[in-house]
């Protein structure tokens, strides 16, 4: 479980965050918001890797806010897959797994459809594989967490429609609570459980995603009416 409280953020006189808070329990939640909201800057705060002006981030009852991310316990995918092109699947998979952990990392390899590419390095693989492949090793660390930051940007409609109903399954079968970062509704609905919207840096519950869409959409429209 994922409680983040009164997250504050600028960078010099733009305010980025203004008292977001958001709770992620045992579900795939999708925050939506248009780029430049500050949802990946909100993201890069529970995950650790940059620090709030004010704020707590809780994970599972305990206080993370001041400890670095290889600490907090979360498993993190980001826009474009940071593979090691050095490396092979496997070894892009098993990076960052601690040696003495005894993790059967071929049910998520299976899970996820990417067996047949272990061997292979990055530069050989589709935009699909490689966004498995980056998933696959957020999730082998079996994180307490797992935070995705548009992790299908540049990909096809036609592709994500058919990779993330795969995503969904694996991630509900390995019962991972997720924070779905997207400025995409359509993408949200296909992953998600529950949806909350960014808007002029806060953070705010609804229902569905095309509530989402429809606050998203007038909140544009006034700031061009302006």
């Amino acid at each position: 479980m994922l409680k983040a409280n009164g997250i504050n953020k600028r960078y010099g006189h733009q305010i980025v965050l203004q008292q977001a808070s958001l709770e992620v329990k045992s579900e795939i939640k999708a925050l939506i918001g248009i780029n430049g909201s500050g949802k990946s800057t909100f993201l890069k705060i529970v995950a650790g890797i940059v620090e709030p002006d004010e704020g707590q981030v809780v994970i599972n009852e305990r206080d993370v806010s001041s400890l670095p991310p290889e600490l907090r316990h979360v498993g993190y995918v980001p826009q474009h897959p940071a593979l090691f092109k050095h490396l092979t699947v496997k070894d892009n998979v098993l990076y960052g797994l601690r040696k003495e952990a005894k993790v059967d990392y071929m049910k998520v390899v299976e899970m996820l459809d990417i067996k047949d590419v272990l061997h292979k390095r990055p530069h050989e693989l589709s935009g699909g594989y490689k966004s498995r492949a980056s998933l696959a090793r957020a999730l082998v660390p079996q994180p307490q967490i797992l935070l995705m930051d548009e992790p299908l940007t540049g990909m096809d409609v036609v592709l994500k429609e058919r990779i993330l109903p795969d995503f969904r399954r694996v991630l509900k079968e390995l019962q991972v609570p997720v924070l779905y970062i997207t400025h995409d509704p359509k993408e949200a609905e296909l992953l998600a459980d529950s949806y909350a919207i960014i808007d002029n840096g806060k953070i705010h519950s609804v229902n569905t995603s095309i509530e989402a869409f429809d606050i998203i959409h007038n909140s544009i429209l006034q700031a061009y009416s302006c």
